[in-house]
């Protein structure tokens, strides 16, 4: 069911417009990039205990251009089990473009963990690259991958223009928040996400 999801969601974007990229590609002063959408879980695992089933999520993130080569960013995500089992994590990097097609970054991650009624949050600081290949009358592939002393991510997608300043898009994710939930233990999430991105 997944999979011929994925696999429709994939074929619908390959019959749209043409594509620009998305993350955003221009960081002068004043341009903004704004992501809404939904995830949709594959694996939600709090290591040693049982979560129930996994829920469909959202996500929100916004990139504003600085110039100078860079952009500040902040993303939120939430992953959410049965009951009131779920993650939120909030993150605030600062972005350079070192080169047309390749960003690095640098910054916050803060994590909340609501486990069987308990919770933890944990606070973590990463370092990361992000990357697109235009792929010209198809679309854009992109990708990112981060590491931190309590969060170590990657993400890989692809996006199509539906008209000149909305993109849709769609996404792999794979996080794994260390030693963040109650009692210790490593909390994994890995699935889709489906949703816009709409630039200024």
């Amino acid at each position: 069911m997944k999979k011929t999801l994925i696999l429709s969601l994939a074929l619908a974007l390959g019959i749209t417009t043409v594509c620009v990229a998305s993350p955003l590609k221009n960081y002068n002063a004043g341009k903004v990039a704004v992501d809404l959408g939904l995830n949709v879980p594959t694996s939600n695992t709090y290591e040693g205990h049982s979560v129930g089933s996994k829920k469909t999520s959202p996500y929100a993130g916004i990139t504003v251009g600085l110039g100078s080569n860079t952009a500040v960013n902040y993303k939120w995500n939430q992953y959410k089990n049965s009951g009131s089992n779920k993650v939120e994590a909030q993150q605030l990097n600062l972005m350079y473009k070192v080169l047309p097609v390749l960003d690095v970054y640098a910054g916050y991650v803060d994590s909340d963990i609501k486990l069987h009624g308990d919770s933890r949050s944990r606070s973590s600081g990463q370092v990361g690259v992000q990357g697109r290949v235009e792929l010209p009358f198809l679309c854009t592939l992109w990708g990112r991958a981060g590491v931190g002393n309590k969060l170590n991510s990657y993400e890989i997608g692809l996006s199509r223009t539906l008209v000149s300043n909305v993109e849709l898009n769609l996404s792999y994710y794979d996080n794994k928040f260390k030693d963040s939930a109650p009692g210790g233990s490593d909390v994994k999430t890995k699935g889709v996400n489906m949703g816009i991105t709409v630039k200024f």
